[in-house]
């Protein structure tokens, strides 16, 4: 076995019954050889951000230590996604609602900008839907291209959006069941 990497995966759905359907896909990942899947956080109830939708969503952050390469685990999320019903419409333009939606938030300290795989994810620092459910299990966990904590980046987007600097997002802390 090679090294061993510390990926975070952001999960989310708003289609069907998404609370179920995020932990049916984290057990998923713990069934790949090579992918030990450490903490998730609690779900979070979220209203759509950047689309039109009238579903809101149930988002939550894990961390798995990984023995593949961050494009080999982004082709495990994907196959997990469809597995579990994610449908890609590509005549359709921008985010759809969704079954599933898996995205790798941060690979280590590795940074990838290519077609494929943008690493960190471009997004995290604008989503509360990101940073409340990962400043739960990785408050002190350092962005490689901010240098900062994911606690400090939360609290600057939550300042952000009490002073009209960001857009408004709807969001709570849930449980699972």
């Amino acid at each position: 076995m090679g090294a061993t990497e510390t990926a975070f995966i952001g999960l989310g759905s708003n289609i069907g019954d998404s609370a179920r359907t995020l932990w049916q896909g984290w057990e998923l990942l713990g069934e790949h050889d090579g992918v030990m899947p450490g903490r998730i956080s609690s779900p979070f109830l979220s209203a759509p951000v950047g689309m039109d939708s009238s579903f809101w969503f149930t988002n939550a952050v894990g961390f798995v230590q990984t023995t593949h390469s961050s494009l080999q685990l982004l082709d495990i999320l994907l196959d997990i996604e469809q597995r579990l019903g994610r449908m890609r419409s590509p005549e359709k333009q921008g985010y759809q609602d969704r079954t599933l939606d898996l995205d790798l938030l941060y690979f280590g300290s590795e940074t990838v900008d290519m077609p494929r795989l943008t690493v960190p994810h471009p997004f995290r620092n604008d989503r509360l839907f990101v940073l409340a459910p990962m400043a739960e299990i990785a408050p002190d966990w350092i962005d490689p291209e901010t240098g900062t904590t994911v606690a400090a980046q939360y609290q600057r987007l939550l300042t952000n959006i009490e002073k009209g600097a960001a857009e408004l997002q709807e969001i709570t802390k849930a449980a699972w069941e």
